[in-house]
């Protein structure tokens, strides 16, 4: 029986999950671990940025437009091959410098990257309605296949419920692992009373497992949960390594219009032409209500040392790298003390900040840490999209003086923009203080 993409209905919201995804390439697929998956596709040794958003686009297609899997393989096959990312290679690890036999491109990893990211797209777009509609629906049935296909531990769970807000949601909810076909199925009260099952609870059920990932043997921890089975015996259902998490709920934490530049200040130095910006709510507190210096004014005291402008990166790949080098110096995380509160940079977050390679955001990397540690105010700042974003404004001395507002957005994800700091821009730029002023800096 063909494969086909389960989007009849209504896939916008799966589309809208897989378009917000930024690209990272990728040795190994623990590269990309758990939820860094939903802010990145990547495809394990797509050995060039041409090959992976060939594979991207595709997917899209089937994502988009309910494409079969043997539509998918027989457009994408022969386009992987004249790309020479097909069959059993040699290929160079970057990371390691080392040659290595590989499997790229086959049938069968075609059919795990189809199945992968359609299914997981679909699931992360029915999270997203389920939510929406919990009021009406508050109860949710795990569904598995039931066939032989169907693994025995994903078969225990069928029929099983849980409210929606029971965290066993962000442990089980589809899909549990490669191949993975499990769904779930909101339900009304009528609904549930009429199928005379008990309600389970996962708040005491949810358990840390050891286990093996790769050839090398590493261990990782992952999220397992606890069941009896038809015999009344205790069992534990594991979703696959790096598969213990729910992709929706992940997703809609998720502020993509938090990459957009400021409209309330103009042109910044980081800006790309065509991205619509953000803009704050009007009638809102100004610096000049809070009794807070004017810009043009201020003594170059309040500024902080130039920390460098790093040279344009030459491709997305790049600059990536480069911000993971300076903000993270290599880590997936990284926690920075600020005068309000800790703030962390995540690795997964960061392909968004060079989301189109004509804002060239990486060259400012380096004011970034300085601007969040030694700001010279904080604002809580209403957007005109509903959500509150924190600006950390910082000022540097430099060739033309910089101001640097790194905006902290609803999912904790971090976006900058950088303007020259002369006297005909400043007046504008005291446009971006406004809202609920968090800290100010008195003198330097």
């Amino acid at each position: 029986m063909a494969i086909a993409a389960r989007l009849d209905l209504e896939p916008a919201d799966a589309v809208r999950f897989f378009a917000a995804k930024g690209e990272a390439r990728s040795w190994d697929y623990t590269d990309t671990w758990r939820e860094a998956n939903v802010h990145a596709f990547t495809v394990a040794k797509a050995t060039t940025t041409e090959v992976l958003r060939t594979i991207r686009a595709e997917v899209a297609k089937s994502i988009g437009e309910g494409q079969t899997f043997e539509a998918f393989k027989k457009a994408l096959r022969p386009r992987l091959e004249e790309l020479g990312w097909w069959g059993r290679q040699q290929v160079l690890d970057g990371d390691t410098g080392e040659v290595s036999s590989v499997q790229l491109g086959s049938n069968r990893r075609l059919r795990t990257i189809y199945q992968t990211n359609v299914q997981t797209a679909y699931m992360a777009g029915r999270y997203k309605r389920y939510l929406d509609n919990v009021a009406d629906r508050p109860y949710w049935q795990y569904v598995a296949v039931m066939d032989s296909r169907t693994r025995p531990e994903h078969a225990a769970l069928n029929g099983k419920v849980w409210r929606w807000d029971d965290p066993i949601w962000e442990v089980i909810w589809p899909p549990n692992g490669w191949g993975c076909r499990c769904r779930s199925v909101a339900l009304t009260e009528a609904e549930f009373q009429a199928l005379g099952v008990a309600l389970e609870r996962g708040a005491d059920a949810i358990v840390e497992l050891q286990v093996p990932v790769g050839r090398e043997g590493r261990t990782v921890t992952v999220q397992g949960v606890r069941y009896l089975d038809s015999t009344g015996k205790e069992q534990v259902f594991r979703p696959d390594p790096g598969w213990d998490y729910n992709p929706g709920a992940e997703w809609s934490r998720f502020d993509p219009a938090g990459f957009r530049s400021e409209a309330d200040a103009g042109r910044s130095l980081t800006a790309a032409p065509a991205a619509k910006p953000i803009r704050s709510i009007a009638g809102i507190p100004t610096w000049q209500d809070v009794g807070r210096p004017d810009l043009r004014l201020l003594d170059p005291a309040w500024r902080l040392p130039d920390p460098g402008e790093l040279p344009a990166a030459s491709d997305r790949d790049t600059a990536h790298r480069m911000m993971v080098d300076v903000l993270l110096a290599g880590a997936s995380t990284r926690t920075v003390k600020t005068p309000i509160e800790d703030v962390v940079i995540r690795r997964e977050l960061l392909p968004h900040v060079t989301e189109k390679e004509q804002d060239a955001r990486e060259r400012y990397a380096n004011y970034v840490l300085p601007a969040l540690q030694q700001p010279f105010e904080v604002w809580l700042t209403p957007y005109e999209d509903g959500t509150y974003r924190k600006r950390y404004i910082g000022l540097f001395q430099a060739k033309n003086d910089l101001l640097v507002v790194v905006r902290e957005n609803r999912d904790g994800a971090l976006s900058w923009d950088v303007y020259n700091l002369m006297h005909g821009t400043a007046k504008r730029l005291n446009k971006l203080r406004v809202g609920t002023l968090l800290f100010s800096e008195l003198g330097r």
